[in-house]
């Protein structure tokens, strides 16, 4: 059984979603599984049987059967703090990789609830964001974050990122400067300031 996981999870990655749909849907323990397959095959009613059914053996089905709702925009009740976890973090991040950018913005649309539950949503969305292409997007929504917990060394790193990419490198470094003043010794942004002056050194000469 643990190789045909293992198989399964491979077509998953790999976004062969009706291989591995297959393999999920003809074991006993995968519910869960089985129905994320399903929705990113855009079968949402299949996603609904499998994780309704199984809600009360599988407590990743809950977190499951949450989205449904959002991507519909018709949310039944206040999402927990892990749903809102499970939703940004995890299903956000694969409608934004599959394109699904109807239900990526429905998800988005509901970002100051998710904030009542959850403090980190906004984080959560820009590092969605960040990870598929969209920097200014995320950069709207790193603001958010930095306006609320100011010495966020994640959000200040990402948002640094960013900037970079976009070609504001005064700014990018700015920020890195920031975390160094305020997080003694964080590694991510001691490593990125030398990408940053390097890129410098480059333009001037």
């Amino acid at each position: 059984m643990n190789t045909e996981i293992k198989k399964a999870k491979h077509f998953f990655y790999n976004k062969q979603y009706e291989k591995a749909f297959e393999i999920f849907s003809s074991i006993n323990e995968c519910f869960y599984e089985a129905g994320l397959c399903a929705l990113m095959l855009k079968n949402e009613k299949t996603a609904y049987n499998y994780w309704a059914k199984n809600k009360k053996k599988c407590p990743a089905c809950n977190f499951a059967l949450s989205v449904l709702n959002y991507i519909n925009l018709k949310p039944a009740q206040k999402p927990s703090f892990f749903q809102v976890r499970a939703q940004l973090e995890i299903f956000l991040n694969l409608f934004l990789e599959n394109e699904f950018i109807d239900w990526a913005e429905n998800l988005i649309a509901n970002c100051d609830e998710f904030y009542a539950s959850n403090p980190e949503s906004y984080k959560f969305i820009a590092r969605a964001l960040f990870s598929n292409g969209y920097f200014d997007l995320a950069l709207q929504f790193l603001k958010k974050t930095l306006r609320q917990y100011y010495c966020d060394p994640e959000a200040m790193i990402i948002y640094s990122q960013c900037q970079f990419l976009l070609g504001n490198l005064g700014e990018a470094l700015d920020y890195v400067n920031r975390i160094d003043n305020m997080v003694d010794g964080y590694f991510p942004a001691k490593l990125f300031r030398l990408v940053i002056t390097e890129e410098i050194k480059k333009k001037n000469n």
